[in-house]
């Protein structure tokens, strides 16, 4: 078989299997066996960020002071993202996301799909997307967030796999709707696979339980499940909670509110900037 045609197999492959995603992520905790060929085959060094919605995410300071109009200077959430970008050489934007074409999303757009960073990229094939500019993947990100989509940031094995990439370095920015992403199986997947799917150092997620009016929006748009009825009102499990910043956003009472503390951006930025080759700053 020609290697150059795995990428086209995959994708076929995919749409096929990705209804299954369920049932094989319980099986990670079913068994020992199974979970651990999966985590050497498929998420082996794994390490993916979910990034928080800028509209929603407030700073603080050391001192946990909040700043709530912090001007044009603040540092972002997205920053992380957009930061890595334009040290990045070798920029892939994705015309269609591989999670929504598989489950066939109607309510997100399909043609906006992952940024790839990264030698790997040249290994990607053409008709699968274009070769971008630092602007003009940065761009594509402000876009992305405006059509709702949470940013996830860093390193995952399974994108190197079905694209067919080798061991070149390659990084993933994903652009997740709330219904079709991959990670929708947190709550079902192994503990060991679940935790290289985290949230950003330095973000807090609390629920005010005298605010809280018991609607269940939270719990309705929360893909990691993260957000459990007790007593008529709403907890979260923080242990489940990822931080994207979506149940504020839903939230008719806002009883919910997302903080991320002065310098927690910038340690991300360094941290997961050693995944793929960066110019200086």
């Amino acid at each position: 078989m020609d290697v150059r045609a795995v990428p086209y197999i995959s994708v076929r492959l995919v749409k096929h299997l990705f209804h299954t995603r369920f049932r094989l992520a319980a099986l990670t905790r079913r068994s020992k066996l199974f979970n651990r060929v999966v985590i050497k085959t498929m998420f082996d060094k794994d390490d993916m960020i979910v990034v928080p919605k800028d509209n929603v995410a407030r700073r603080v300071v050391e001192a946990n002071i909040e700043i709530e109009d912090p001007g044009q200077t603040t540092v972002l959430p997205s920053d992380v993202v957009k930061d890595i970008i334009s040290r990045s050489e070798d920029i892939f934007i994705m015309n269609f996301c591989l999670c929504r074409r598989s489950s066939g999303c109607k309510d997100y757009p399909i043609d906006h799909g992952c940024v790839f960073l990264g030698e790997g990229t040249r290994r990607i094939p053409p008709e699968f997307g274009r070769k971008a500019t630092a602007e003009e993947a940065n761009r594509y990100i402000d876009e992305c967030g405006e059509l709702g989509f949470v940013h996830i940031i860093g390193r995952n094995k399974l994108d190197s796999i079905w694209l067919n990439t080798g061991k070149r370095d390659l990084m993933t920015i994903c652009n997740c709707c709330p219904c079709c992403c991959l990670w929708n199986m947190v709550s079902n997947v192994s503990d060991e696979i679940g935790s290289s799917f985290r949230r950003m150092d330095g973000v807090t997620v609390t629920m005010d339980p005298e605010k809280c009016v018991g609607c269940g929006s939270c719990r309705d748009i929360c893909f990691c499940k993260a957000v459990n009825a007790v007593d008529g009102r709403f907890e979260i499990d923080q242990t489940m909670c990822r931080g994207c910043g979506r149940c504020v956003e839903q939230c008719p009472a806002e009883a919910i509110s997302i903080t991320y503390t002065e310098g927690s951006v910038e340690r991300e930025i360094e941290k997961i900037g050693s995944l793929v080759k960066l110019s200086p700053r």
